[in-house]
């Protein structure tokens, strides 16, 4: 399986965590199926191949529609590959998403929505200039510029809400929604009412999930410790709220995640 990243516009630099592209090799080269757990952000996926199976809660199958994007997870879904596999995708940063739509983020929480609903106006074009692209390289030319395209017309100035959205997440989502209000001069209901229509969730709800990410991202750091250690260590009240919580957001045990060796989650 060929994996491949490529370079950013520089205009898309501060809302694109990444443009990347997986492709087969052969007729047989399948991706193994993966756990893809809650990670907060939005990501635009482009198949040139058979589009991707997606499992949810263990028995629910979908075939990925062609082109889509995904929101803010609140459960972990499987993914593996249903055939021969080519596709380019984009993962924004968790501020970086709402400055390419003109939908709130939140209409399509938890959910894959076809790129024709997002960018009705603009589908048509683009499915014909992907067409004509030669592979992945080219297909992510386009999509570049596509989205180059769509900042110029939805770009929202709203530096308030992007720091908000930083703090938490640097902090692993172990600041109050209170001081993170304080730090950026909004209020917590400004900030709810923010958040749900850029972000897509409750400023609770991804601080939630950036600590859990935070430990995700942690994990070789985490080994050896007690679950109680790691409760504190990680802001939650106790050893029981953190499995509570952990078990939530991935479907399984902290130990039982902890043994797991297919779980994909985003770049912080």
């Amino acid at each position: 399986m060929i994996y491949r990243e490529f370079k950013t516009h520089a205009g898309l630099a501060p809302y694109v965590q990444l443009v990347w592209m997986m492709e087969s090799e052969h007729e047989d080269d399948h991706a193994p199926k993966s756990l893809i757990v809650p990670d907060g952000i939005v990501e635009v996926v482009f198949h040139y191949g058979d589009p991707w199976i997606t499992t949810v809660a263990g028995r629910e199958f979908r075939i990925q529609p062609k082109s889509f994007a995904i929101s803010q997870m609140r459960r972990c879904i499987e993914i593996e590959s249903n055939g021969r596999t080519g596709f380019v995708s984009v993962r924004f940063f968790p501020w970086g998403a709402y400055h390419f739509f003109d939908k709130p983020v939140s209409s399509f929480l938890d959910d894959a929505v076809d790129t024709e609903t997002l960018w009705s106006s603009y589908h048509k074009d683009l499915m014909e200039k992907l067409c004509k692209a030669a592979g992945g390289t080219d297909f992510a030319q386009v999509v570049q510029q596509f989205l180059l395209d769509r900042l110029t017309e939805y770009r929202t100035n709203d530096s308030a809400l992007d720091k908000a959205v930083k703090l938490i997440r640097s902090a692993g989502g172990q600041l109050s929604i209170e001081e993170v209000g304080q730090r950026v001069g909004l209020s917590k209901k400004q900030l709810e009412r923010k958040f749900a229509a850029t972000v897509g969730t409750t400023p609770k709800t991804f601080a939630r999930t950036s600590r859990f990410l935070n430990i995700c991202h942690h994990l070789d750091g985490y080994r050896g410790k007690t679950l109680t250690q790691l409760a504190y260590e990680c802001g939650y009240f106790d050893q029981a709220h953190f499995i509570r919580e952990f078990t939530a957001f991935s479907g399984f045990t902290p130990k039982a995640f902890f043994a797991k060796n297919n779980v994909k989650f985003a770049d912080m």
